[in-house]
């Protein structure tokens, strides 16, 4: 198969799951081509294993100025470069019928310039659901051709929803052959909101179990009990509710710890205030940003792992936790709340523990729980792992991806054996 991901910026550090998606998908014989259509800074490949297949030979980050004035300003060179792609046809095409705000905006002439002149797929694959409005728009202009899938991965399910009304998708309903979701959960919010139901699959974003062997923990360490956190500093992640948590917790039990934050944002300077606060000091490190290969040690260096994501202000809130994932692949306790995803990984008392999102309170109370039950570690720590070897694997993960794109590249009249021979063709 012929494939293209649209995403907003590729590599991203934070959006592993996609790079390994694609290199999956190359794995498997397939052609992929990446195309980054956010007009922002891609911020680098923290999957190392993907390094070898040198995918940014196949990526096009579109990048356009971000004042309009300065979008006037250099049209005519970007016109120049629409035509030489395209074509003088490509003038006519570029319809403000078809495009209408991005028309307006120039963002849609930016774009189309960029696009390669054979940009001809089977399937086209927008990785975030609001890009789609963009492929739509393109491939009805003729610059694009294929077959439409839409995933819903968090943001675009939940906080855009909120902010811009359940009417947001209508447009694409009609328009895509697939959706995609990442859990049952956004599934089930997004047939809510008119997805139709029978053309919506679960595919959950696949990890790359062999960077994550299976090495549990057995008991907590003599000295400071040491926590983890990993994910963006911003409201969903739910830091500010867990710094409060673990400074009560360190008070109530005597008991050292310390903290270890993993990424960056917006709320960086407030989460450091936030622990200065709470009495935690010198307990709390950030390290900002890093990669997959060090985000694995840090994993292997703590005694849990802490995932307290919240619904935030906006709305917006988390699938099944990647980090949390690999944490419970590696074998360490964790602690989730009752929100989004993360309910179809930590069963309580059985893969972990979980408790009511944005309470300082229930959040400490289950930091108790989870280390009063060291006994139970090597038993629940081999049922995480299960989960995530039954679910989450990159080779599974991938199965049902390409089994997603053959279910539209089939004419309905095709048997199953013809959908094989399809897919070999493609392939």
């Amino acid at each position: 198969m012929k494939i293209a991901f649209f995403t907003n910026a590729f590599p991203m550090m934070s959006e592993a799951f996609i790079a390994n998606s694609a290199a999956a998908l190359v794995e498997a014989g397939h052609d992929v081509d990446l195309y980054g259509i956010g007009n922002v800074d891609a911020t680098g490949l923290s999957v190392p294993e993907v390094e070898p297949l040198h995918l940014e030979q196949s990526t096009i980050n579109m990048r356009w100025p971000d004042n309009l004035s300065d979008r006037w300003r250099k049209l005519p060179g970007t016109l120049k470069d629409l035509v030489s792609r395209h074509g003088m046809g490509s003038l006519v095409r570029m319809q403000p019928g078809i495009y209408r705000r991005t028309f307006l905006n120039l963002s849609a002439v930016y774009q189309a310039a960029q696009l390669p002149s054979d940009a001809h797929y089977d399937i086209i694959h927008c990785q975030f659901a609001p890009l789609a409005e963009h492929v739509i728009k393109h491939r009805r202009a003729g610059f694009l051709s294929g077959h439409l899938v839409v995933n819903f991965r968090g943001y675009d399910i939940s906080e855009l929803v909120t902010s811009q009304g359940e009417h947001l998708y209508d447009h694409i309903w009609p328009e895509a052959d697939a959706f995609i979701s990442n859990s049952e959960y956004f599934r089930q919010r997004a047939i809510a909101i008119g997805c139709p139901e029978d053309r919506i699959s679960i595919v959950e974003s696949g990890m790359r179990l062999e960077s994550f062997p299976f090495q549990p923990i057995s008991e907590v360490s003599n000295g400071d009990i040491r926590f983890l956190m990993v994910g963006r500093l911003i409201e969903r992640k739910g830091f500010h509710v867990a710094l409060a948590a673990l400074s009560r917790y360190a008070r109530a039990s005597g008991r050292g710890i310390a903290v270890d934050i993993v990424g960056d944002g917006d709320m960086r300077a407030e989460l450091e205030q936030r622990a200065r606060d709470c009495g935690l000091g010198e307990a709390v490190t950030f390290h900002g940003a890093q990669s997959h290969k060090a985000i694995a040690e840090f994993i292997r260096q703590c005694d849990v792992f802490l995932a307290p994501s919240m619904t935030c202000s906006k709305g917006s809130q988390d699938g099944p936790v990647n980090t949390l994932k690999e944490a419970m692949a590696i074998g360490r306790p964790v602690v989730g709340t009752r929100h989004g995803g993360i309910s179809e990984l930590v069963i309580d008392g059985e893969t972990g523990v979980q408790c009511e999102e944005g309470s300082v309170d229930a959040l400490e109370h289950a930091i108790h729980r989870i280390l009063g039950m060291q006994a139970r570690w090597p038993q629940m720590l081999t049922n995480a792992r299960q989960v995530v070897e039954t679910t989450y694997a990159l080779p599974r993960t991938t199965d049902a991806l390409i089994d997603v794109y053959n279910s539209i590249l089939m004419p309905p009249s095709s048997t199953p054996g013809d959908a094989a021979g399809l897919a070999k063709e493609a392939a």
